[in-house]
């Protein structure tokens, strides 16, 4: 029950951290105006302090804010998954897999996911995974674990139900979002590393605009470079080496449970005698997918075989529609109140809502000389 949250909560310790390298230019910027005072470090201006204040709720509401149109654009354009999907296909656009047709319309049907798709990956590896985005979700076999059950089942009834098991477990990895704390993860890092970047090279603007105009001496500003490379450096490291590593260790503790969880929803779909037996095929090893390094095979056979098959339709549980909705809105809460602490809103009202003739005229000027262009062309 308590699996996803505490996967979630994984994902956003590792986001703060991913905060603390953005906020690394901001730091260091400021170690001019910091002192020691009664043994507390102290910033000796108000202003300078609510300016960094305002800085720090800027960044975070930039990435929050980012994070959530980039998620909101992948909703319409399922661009995350593209990269996952190369080098497969739609099975039914091959006839050779027109045999497909009757168990995945089966599985659809018990798991209530009529929009989910199926593909085949054209590769010998074994192999079945289930990929998801926000407004997408598919079913990817292999041609290898479509040849190794026909060659190693007794007959069609059994090679289609041991099918029809392997998509149900993935299927409930897709009706349970499994691939949202990798979403939120990938997605956080692409707008954390582009947006510290750009912060790395205003702050060296910053340092040659300070030197440039005698606001700091030389000996400051290359102490201050120096400062900001080595911390930057520090929390990189400890980030790409310590922090990953935590969670990979945790995520794959926790992906057993998950594990377990799919094996019983396949088993209450199709019964957990043929999930059991598709387990049965494989050996030690089992197959994979791309959300965890799975439990042994023979505890995945004892925890599902005894499982009766159920009437109706599989749901997705209370607690996984709870976690997923919190994620998604505590990220939400975390943008909105950054917004406000960064004074995003005041700005809107000075710059946009104030100045809406201006900005009005200034778009159809643009789109004027836009059209000229076009005609010279």
């Amino acid at each position: 029950m308590f699996v996803k949250p505490f996967s979630l909560i994984i994902i956003y310790v590792l986001t703060i951290f991913n905060f603390t390298i953005l906020l690394t230019p901001v730091l260091v910027t400021a170690i001019p105006l910091i002192e020691m005072t009664g043994g507390k470090i102290m910033i000796v201006n108000d202003k300078a302090l609510h300016f960094v204040r305002i800085i720090i709720a800027l960044l975070m509401f930039f990435v929050s804010f980012s994070m959530l149109l980039y998620l909101f654009f992948d909703f319409l354009f399922g661009f995350s998954v593209r990269s996952a999907l190369k080098g497969s296909t739609r099975y039914d656009e091959n006839e050779d897999y027109t045999f497909l047709d009757m168990i995945f319309s089966q599985v659809k049907s018990k798991f209530d996911e009529r929009w989910a798709r199926l593909y085949i990956k054209h590769s010998p590896e074994v192999n079945a995974l289930a990929i998801g985005g926000l407004g997408r979700k598919y079913i990817v076999i292999t041609d290898g674990i479509i040849k190794y059950y026909r060659t190693n089942t007794a007959n069609e009834e059994e090679f289609l139900s041991a099918l029809r098991s392997v998509m149900g477990h993935e299927m409930s990895h897709l009706i349970n979002k499994d691939f949202l704390p990798a979403l939120i993860i990938m997605v956080n890092q692409k707008i954390t590393n582009f947006t510290s970047d750009l912060l790395g090279l205003a702050f060296r603007g910053v340092i040659s605009l300070f030197t440039f105009f005698r606001i700091t001496n030389r000996y400051v500003s290359t102490a201050m470079v120096l400062s900001y490379n080595l911390t930057n450096w520090i929390i990189t490291s400890f980030n790409h080496y310590v922090i990953y590593n935590v969670y990979e260790f945790l995520r794959r503790f926790v992906s057993r449970s998950i594990e377990y969880r799919c094996d019983r929803q396949s088993g209450e779909a199709f019964g957990g005698y043929n999930m059991a037996f598709a387990l049965s095929l494989m050996g030690k090893s089992g197959y994979f997918t791309i959300f965890s390094t799975h439990p042994s095979t023979y505890k995945r056979i004892e925890k599902v075989r005894n499982i009766e098959e159920k009437n109706g339709i599989i749901t997705t549980p209370i607690s996984s529609i709870i976690s997923n909705y919190i994620s998604m809105m505590f990220l939400i809460t975390i943008c909105l109140i950054c917004a406000k602490t960064g004074q995003v809103d005041i700005m809107i009202k000075q710059y946009l809502v104030n100045n809406h003739e201006y900005i009005y005229d200034y778009i159809k000027y643009v789109i004027f000389l836009l059209k000229k262009m076009m005609v010279y062309r």
